[in-house]
């Protein structure tokens, strides 16, 4: 879709299988089950989705997925499907790895981050050449030295590599990256996730990341077991939503399956997302 003078797509990395009852905690299995089904294991299928930007001089890649290096015995485990490098999913844009300018990480759990370096010989490399990889201090601190809650999330491998490429750009707080394109630190998921907003006096795109993984979590008490502070989550969650509901924004919840793009309307209170 084009949106002032970017044009934002998904690209589709497939599906994984989570757990029913971290994807969705606290919420009956009764009622969630309704928006997806569980199989003999009680896992359910959450998308795996990025977003890319194009613009006349940017190519900014938001989040990087599962990638290549998983081994095939956790790829069977996880359910997903033959792993599809990052070069063959951006041909489809008319675009190589080494046309990537930004890559901006919403965190660094390893479903985000994990594509953003591959296998080469005995080496870990980073997948692109030329983007600088942006990422929010605090996320970076936490992910390195992680706490006995979230260290089942994070993967060395995955990130440590940036470090070698002189192109890590580790932010603090809210900034404007490119003309009409902002970093909004949320927290609540991981200590330093951040969401991405397009904007322009005519219209905006919202990044929500995992403040929002799916159009399921839309209500106040829906979160998932990952959440590091999920009140947190929930305020930021609803200062986004009142947001995007006022501003008519495009938003995209990176874990929906089909990758679908959504408006946010406000019906009495209570929030709906319907496709854009």
């Amino acid at each position: 879709m084009l949106l002032g003078k970017y044009s934002v797509d998904v690209i589709n990395e497939g599906s994984m299988l989570v757990d029913g009852g971290i994807a969705f905690a606290g919420i009956e299995k009764e009622e969630w089950s309704k928006f997806a089904s569980p199989d003999e294991k009680n896992r359910i299928r959450l998308g795996v989705n990025q977003v890319l930007i194009r613009g006349s001089d940017v190519n900014i890649l938001i989040d990087a997925g599962l990638g290549t290096k998983i081994r095939e015995s956790k790829r069977k485990a996880m359910g997903l499907s033959a792993s599809v490098t990052m070069e063959e999913k951006l041909a489809n844009f008319g675009l190589t790895t080494d046309d990537i300018t930004h890559v901006v990480f919403s965190h660094l759990h390893f479903d985000h981050c994990a594509g953003v370096t591959e296998i080469s010989g005995n080496d870990i490399l980073p997948v692109f050449a030329n983007a600088v990889f942006v990422i929010q201090v605090e996320e970076w601190q936490a992910a390195v030295a992680p706490d006995e809650i979230s260290k089942s999330s994070y993967a060395l491998k995955d990130f440590l590599p940036l470090q070698q490429t002189g192109r890590l750009k580790l932010v603090n707080g809210n900034i404007e990256i490119t003309d009409g394109i902002f970093l909004e630190v949320t927290g609540g998921h991981t200590k330093g996730h951040q969401i991405v907003r397009v904007e322009d006096e005519k219209s905006n795109f919202i990044y929500i990341g995992d403040i929002c993984p799916t159009s399921f979590h839309l209500d106040s008490d829906r979160h998932e077991a990952f959440d590091i502070y999920p009140l947190n989550t929930i305020t930021a969650r609803k200062r986004l939503l009142r947001y995007a509901s006022k501003r008519k924004s495009i938003i995209f919840f990176p874990h929906d399956l089909g990758g679908n793009l959504y408006r946010i309307i406000e019906i009495e209170n209570v929030y709906k997302a319907v496709k854009a």
